[in-house]
């Protein structure tokens, strides 16, 4: 049953510019030109709210202020209807569209499009309006996927910082390298912090504790930026250090740091002769979700000797998984399938009167994206452990 609209109640309009459109020729898409059109329908002597996000995404309400305010509002019963200049100002997300729309048309609202004049209180009208939407739901993914396209060409082709990731101890300035100018990761006041803690944990007798420990008795700072924190800053934990002690990010990088990246598999788009012994490393994630190491700018901040006795440290300082799974074989998080390099998990098997169990090997890497070859092997975990016993 629907509410009953207040028809006393403003007409909102609502006008929203993602940073895509920013970069288009076409000045109808910008915030001054909508407000214009929506007022002239509404007339300018009526009773209007206008409800405005700027350079924000359509593929969501969730990041949208004012449209959250104005669905509020609209519960509130200050609003009759909606006036948008596009639909797809109102929304590009065509699940969430149809969830908004049929929650205002349980509040008696409707939505005005001045580029779209169908009446969509017919079956016809909100067929159009749903093929409409599902284009505009097509062209977000495509920006998205162009734009996920273009950050990874960027990505190989210069040692640039690409934006988006904030890394600890490094702020972004803006350089001409190579008669090319971008963003250059320069050493921020955090960076001794980085330093000190590769120092410090290279030593055979230093945890991750001793280190936060270390920090906290000589009063030195160790938080960082953090959208969840009410105060904006979180302190760094375990985690935290355990991730920039692995990062290659702050090696000055030299062949070899080039020889041990290689041997764990990485691909590396620069030459060895670009492990200059001064310059850091980024490490992206390619569209095929794999990982590769490209030369930055930037300079390292430890050497790479320590940087290597770190990585060593670690290696043998891993530790097995305290699951279920872990207690199935001593031997799990060391056998590994030779062709897709993922663990091999154990599961279990009964016979039909459930009296006997056996136990199988299931290779992770069958339920990736490029799948292994067999799910299940043959080779038995009784037999791998005796052998290697």
């Amino acid at each position: 049953m629907k509410n009953k609209v207040n028809k006393n109640g403003i007409t909102a309009i609502y006008v929203r510019r993602s940073v895509s459109d920013k970069d288009k020729d076409n000045n109808s898409l910008s915030i001054d030109a909508q407000k214009a059109e929506c007022i002239k329908y509404v007339g300018e002597n009526e009773n209007y709210r206008i409800y405005c996000d700027d350079g924000k995404s359509g593929k969501d309400i969730a990041h949208r202020p004012a449209f959250q305010q104005m669905m509020s509002d609209a519960k509130d019963g200050e609003i009759s209807r909606i006036v948008v200049k596009k639909y797809d100002r109102f929304s590009r997300n065509m699940r969430e569209y149809l969830n908004i729309t049929n929650e205002l048309d349980n509040l008696g609202i409707s939505v005005y499009s001045l580029s779209e004049p169908f009446n969509t209180a017919t079956k016809e009208g909100r067929m159009m309006r749903n093929n409409l939407l599902n284009f505009a739901e097509f062209e977000r993914e495509t920006i998205a996927a162009r734009v996920a396209d273009a950050y990874n060409t960027k990505a190989r082709e210069t040692g640039f910082y690409q934006g988006g990731k904030i890394y600890y101890g490094y702020v972004p300035e803006r350089r001409t390298v190579n008669g090319k100018t971008g963003s250059v990761l320069v050493p921020s006041d955090k960076a001794e912090v980085i330093v000190k803690a590769y120092e410090l944990y290279k030593k055979n007798d230093v945890s991750l504790a001793n280190i936060i420990d270390y920090f906290k008795k000589n009063n030195i700072d160790i938080t960082q930026p953090s959208k969840r924190s009410k105060t904006g800053r979180t302190n760094m934990d375990r985690s935290h250090f355990s991730r920039l002690l692995q990062s290659p990010l702050y090696v000055r990088a030299d062949k070899e740091v080039y020889s041990y990246l290689s041997s764990k598999g990485y691909e590396i788009i620069d030459d060895v002769s670009a492990f200059n012994g001064i310059n850091g490393l980024f490490r992206h994630t390619g569209t095929d979700g794999c990982d590769y190491i490209k030369v930055g700018y930037h300079e390292g901040l430890v050497d790479s000797e320590t940087w290597l006795a770190v990585q060593d440290k670690k290696s043998h300082n891993s530790k097995f998984s305290n699951n279920l799974t872990a207690k199935n074989s001593w031997l799990v998080g060391l056998v590994k399938c030779a062709y897709c390099g993922y663990a091999l998990n154990i599961t279990y098997s009964r016979n039909v009167s459930r009296t006997i169990r056996w136990r199988y090997y299931n290779d992770a890497g069958y339920y990736r994206a490029k799948g292994c070859l067999k799910k299940r092997l043959k080779l038995r975990p009784d037999d791998v452990e005796k052998a290697v016993f």
